[in-house]
């Protein structure tokens, strides 16, 4: 009884449990349009084998092989003169934004903190990228405290970038409420408050999944467009029901007592099961639904670079 009236209680949806996965990798033309945010190779760098290594390394990334890439700044970096600090920083930086792109966040912090690149400052050429994917590999490595001291890096060089990020952090992790206060005061408002109402429009609410698996076995399920689920859980609840009616008609109470308690599992498990199945559709909705706003309105941190190899 208590589960029927809990089934019954609102048909709004929910977020609770809302886990989205959000991630996005710029295709390869992306990379390629982007310009170098160090200065041209000189007529006698060029001729050096670490040169040669450093230009092949970028044709490889421009690319997204980003395992060559990196293979080949490593080279580089043996083979380049101790001196030559600015392009040791270079590819110091190039393997990072490396293991950023190909989504080895610990690697590319490693990489940072190992380097010269740990002491950098504004004035190095490629600052503001640096800045943005340390802090998005510390954030999604759950190093919080890191995290929050290069945001507040961040905040102080561009306050615009620290907003976006802000939101961005919000709508990947499924926090609407935070989102939508945040985008009130967003230039792009317009377009995410459309987006939300798109998810709004077609999420399904668990509340009302289950309770009309409730009334009738399967229906959560056809509720979510999920007709073959549906037709397994009616056909399998109307065969114990029966078997169970049988049993009793005939006289065998035990076995009818077992099936009963069979029949009562699939029961409640299926109105279970449709709220579980509800908040799955609404997750995935989510995600189709934001993750297009996101890229669209160019908020995925990569998305936001101004330069690249």
């Amino acid at each position: 009884m208590v589960g029927l009236i809990a089934a019954f209680s609102g048909c709004q949806p929910t977020h609770r449990n809302m886990e989205p996965i959000i991630v996005y990798t710029p295709p390869p033309y992306q990379i390629k349009e982007l310009p170098s945010a160090f200065s041209p190779l000189t007529e006698e760098e060029s001729r050096q084998d670490w040169a040669k290594e450093l230009i092949l390394g970028d044709a490889f990334a421009k690319e997204l092989d980003l395992y060559r890439a990196i293979t080949c700044y490593k080279r580089a970096i043996i083979l380049i003169p101790s001196d030559s600090i600015e392009r040791r920083l270079q590819l110091d930086y190039n393997i990072i934004l490396s293991y950023y792109l190909g989504l080895k966040y610990q690697d590319a912090i490693n990489t940072f903190e190992e380097s010269e690149l740990a002491y950098a400052n504004p004035a190095f050429p490629a600052f503001n990228n640096l800045l943005i994917i340390l802090q998005d590999c510390y954030q999604q490595t759950d190093q919080k405290d890191k995290a929050d001291s290069l945001f507040e890096v961040i905040e102080k060089c561009s306050p615009e970038t620290a907003r976006d990020l802000t939101l961005f952090l919000h709508l990947k992790e499924g926090n609407i409420a935070d989102a939508q206060e945040e985008i009130c005061s967003h230039p792009l408002q317009e377009n995410f408050q459309l987006s939300f109402d798109r998810y709004y429009a077609g999420a399904k609410s668990p509340s009302k999944a289950r309770q009309l698996n409730a009334i009738l076995p399967g229906a959560g399920y056809y509720y979510l467009g999920q007709k073959k689920s549906a037709v397994t859980s009616f056909v399998i609840n109307a065969l114990f029901t029966a078997a169970a009616y049988q049993f009793f008609h005939r006289g065998y109470f035990a076995a009818g007592l077992i099936t009963t308690s069979l029949e009562a599992g699939w029961y409640l498990g299926g109105i279970n099961g449709a709220g579980i199945e509800a908040e799955e559709y609404n997750t995935r909705l989510y995600e189709g639904v934001i993750s297009e706003a996101l890229v669209k309105c160019k908020m995925f941190p990569v998305l936001m670079f101004e330069t690249a190899f």
